[in-house]
């Protein structure tokens, strides 16, 4: 972690002083020369008891806190972003790095103000970079002005190279990002997708034989250790592989918030599914025959997952309920088989004026009607 670390140079080194007694005229010059070397020492002694230096300790990992206030780098700013008029309200406030290790910072330098409801984030329409040299590059500009970062952002080595990463968090969209940055030929560089691109090649830790011969919790457990990964299938035909080798389980960090939790049977095949908590909801898993199966799971703010019973029977439900002006509930049953065997809708959106439209099953009812359907589905 990069700290400031304050050392006192103090303790005066003891000087023996020779008296002179006793001595022959022909040793005086060797007394005068031995008294002022001594004379020297307690000066520069003394100097250094009186003397604070502040040091750098080199930030090779660790995280970078976001600090509030102004100095070199804020003013290089002020005086980039007054001139293209893209200056917001707000303080400044930066982070502090030394990409190069030579004891000269660059900075990360926001402006904005603390989030209120999480006084973790600072929102800011506006990031810029400012090199050793005070030159001044915008990273971002966003249109929304409810864009926060982090007070606490993570600077480490990665590949042999210092990398800063910026996570961030639309509020609005509720969308987390997270872009990181290294320095090449003295500019600022964004290598996100590079970093992406280096990611190894999964390698399973068990052959298709033992897969085969797992249990269930078996193979739910190895895929949440990051030792095999998990086949999706999403309700519109696509498919693929993912594990969790990056994720950190985290129930702090809603950019790393994924958390198990207890069985259900929600394909209704009398067999329980294993349930992944993460910020869109659920990820259902079900794990038989050598695999982990991903068949449902929230996405963004649009497609939040959950499950529900009703009529006898337990249903996925995708929801999109955070965002002014529309309210959209769509509903599958799912048999042993991952197979969707029944469907419904439910949802109202509003026009410019703010009048409603309700919705069920794409066909419009009456808002009574539609209150008499949610409460039925939902107990709501």
């Amino acid at each position: 972690m990069k700290k400031r670390l304050l050392f006192m140079l103090a303790g005066a080194c003891a000087v023996m002083a020779l008296s002179g007694c006793g001595k022959k005229a022909a040793d005086e010059p060797l007394e005068s020369a031995t008294e002022e070397s001594s004379d020297d020492k307690v000066q520069e002694s003394e100097e250094n008891a009186n003397k604070e230096e502040t040091i750098e300790e080199e930030p090779i990992e660790g995280i970078v806190k976001l600090t509030v206030g102004e100095n070199e780098y804020t003013d290089a700013v002020y005086e980039f972003a007054a001139a293209t008029e893209e200056m917001q309200e707000g303080e400044f406030a930066y982070y502090l790095v030394d990409f190069d290790g030579n004891g000269m910072n660059e900075a990360f330098v926001l402006r904005g103000y603390l989030d209120e409801t999480d006084d973790s984030r600072w929102f800011s329409k506006n990031v810029w970079f400012v090199n050793e040299e005070l030159k001044v590059d915008q990273i971002f500009g966003w249109y929304s002005p409810n864009v926060t970062y982090y007070l606490e952002e993570e600077f480490k080595n990665v590949g042999g190279e210092k990398c800063f990463f910026l996570d961030g968090y639309d509020v609005f969209d509720e969308t987390p990002f997270c872009y990181m940055y290294r320095v090449k030929d003295g500019a600022l560089v964004d290598v996100t997708a590079d970093f992406a691109a280096e990611k190894e090649p999964f390698e399973s830790k068990y052959t298709e034989e033992e897969l085969g011969k797992m249990t269930p919790q078996q193979l739910f457990d190895a895929f949440c250790k990051g030792e095999i990964q998990a086949e999706f299938k999403d309700i519109d035909g696509n498919t693929g592989y993912f594990d969790t080798r990056e994720w950190g389980w985290s129930l702090d960090d809603m950019n790393d918030y994924q958390k198990v939790l207890d069985p259900y049977d929600v394909d209704n095949d009398g067999e329980p599914e294993y349930i992944i908590d993460t910020i869109y909801g659920i990820m259902c898993f079900d794990c038989k025959d050598g695999k982990v199966v991903d068949f449902a799971e929230g996405t963004d703010t649009t497609t939040v997952c959950r499950y529900i019973t009703y009529d006898n029977a337990t249903w996925i439900v995708f929801q999109d309920t955070l965002h002014e002006g529309r309210c959209t509930y769509q509903l599958y049953k799912f048999n042993g088989d991952l197979e969707i065997t029944d469907s419904m809708n439910l949802y109202w959106y509003e026009d410019d004026a703010g009048n409603r439209t309700y919705f069920y099953n794409d066909e419009e009812i009456a808002e009574d009607k539609y209150n008499e359907i949610s409460k039925k589905i939902f107990g709501e």
